[in-house]
């Protein structure tokens, strides 16, 4: 009878376990609004100062920025020390 109960409280915890994975794993994961491609890479780079290539251009956001220049670390990678 005591086997019964531990077997039936691991199989409850698996099923809550399971449950919580996977309702976090749906709805934890956020949409990135910055898409990697061609068109992004070619608007943010138009906006880069020729004289400082790693300042943050004006109007732009420090992270989206930040996250432009590490998709290029062969072109920016003195500004992602």
């Amino acid at each position: 009878m005591d086997s019964e109960k531990i077997v039936t409280g691991i199989l409850a915890v698996s099923i809550i376990a399971g449950i919580a994975l996977l309702y976090f794993s749906i709805s934890g994961q956020p949409e990135k609004g910055l898409v990697n491609s061609q068109s992004n890479y070619l608007q943010f780079s138009a906006k880069e100062d020729p004289n400082d290539i790693c300042a943050v251009p004006p109007g732009e956001d420090p992270g989206e920025w930040k996250e432009h220049l590490s998709h290029h670390p062969d072109k920016y990678a003195q500004c992602l020390k």
